[in-house]
């Protein structure tokens, strides 16, 4: 499975509500050299808020993940096309304590989309991938920003700017020499269930992207069948009608009268009568001449000897 991750620096910060607001994806080059394209990628998004609004009643309008992970952090409570600067703006509620504390003390510094790449093709003006994006969620990140990065922080309807967590500024005096402490004890190493958690989360990934095509093929056989409906019923009506019909007059096919005997005339193997009777159905109109085969093959059905 292709899996794509682009990173946008959050906005604002409304820490009453615990909202947090930025763009989910725009149609600009990202750190990879790749553009997202916005009118083929829209759809995707559009879709996607729905289902989370109608799995959720109404709650939702799509999962806010913390770094791609299985920590669900919050969910999204509105989204925004904003097809004028082609990109797409939405507003997070993050309910984890955790990921919240994350979120205050600047260490999340964006949102990053997750989820596949449906299409990619060259960009004629800069040369670089553009491609068409299908999400699965959407994720608080913590790559690192410029040094001036900011984000609005509002508290009790006070605004405030804040810098994101950021490496430690160079400086040109020397540090102070500390006195000698004790080392601290060695970190553990990363447990194995980490990694094996890890995979799992790619496998439920693959597993979602498999059930989310079985579900769009579903759909579409029974928008097939629900399309066939009407013209079985109509086919099943005419049948009827052709059945209600009388028999043609089996006369036609049957063995020549006494009279062409008096003639002198001996039908040979049934051939006369045959004759005779294609004749008479030649003479009648298409529309009678239609009916009366019709009937005559539905008298005598051919039965197949094995």
């Amino acid at each position: 499975m292709t899996t794509l991750a682009m990173f946008l620096p959050l906005a604002k910060v409304d820490v009453d509500q615990r909202i947090v607001q930025g763009i989910a994806t725009a149609e600009k080059p990202d750190r990879g050299g790749e553009i997202c394209d916005y009118a083929t990628t829209k759809p995707y998004f559009r879709a996607w808020s729905a289902q989370a609004h109608a799995a959720s009643g109404g709650k939702s309008l799509g999962a806010v993940r913390a770094m791609h992970g299985l920590v669900a952090a919050g969910k999204l409570t509105n989204i925004d096309f904003d097809d004028d600067n082609k990109r797409i703006v939405v507003a997070a509620k993050v309910v984890d304590d955790d990921e919240w504390a994350k979120v205050l003390e600047g260490v999340y510094t964006g949102f990053s989309q997750g989820g596949r790449y449906v299409d990619k093709w060259e960009d004629a003006d800069t040369g670089l991938t553009r491609y068409t994006a299908e999400p699965h969620e959407i994720s608080l990140v913590d790559l690192p920003c410029l040094p001036d990065a900011t984000f609005e922080l509002v508290r009790s309807g006070v605004s405030e700017f804040r810098k994101f967590v950021g490496a430690k500024p160079a400086t040109s005096q020397p540090e102070p020499v500390a006195a000698p402490v004790a080392p601290e004890p060695k970190a553990p190493e990363k447990p194995a269930h980490i990694e094996a958690l890890g995979k799992a989360a790619i496998a439920l990934t693959e597993a979602a992207d498999k059930l989310e095509r079985a579900i769009e093929e579903n759909l579409g056989l029974r928008k097939a069948v629900a399309e066939l409906a009407p013209r079985l019923a109509v086919l099943d009506k005419r049948l009827s009608t052709l059945e209600a019909q009388p028999a043609p007059p089996r006369a036609l096919l049957r063995a020549p009268p006494r009279e062409s005997d008096a003639r002198g005339e001996t039908a040979v193997d049934g051939v006369d009568s045959v004759e005779r009777a294609i004749k008479q159905l030649a003479a009648l109109p298409d529309e009678q001449r239609a009916l009366a085969l019709t009937k005559v093959s539905l008298a005598n059905p051919i039965v197949r000897r094995f």
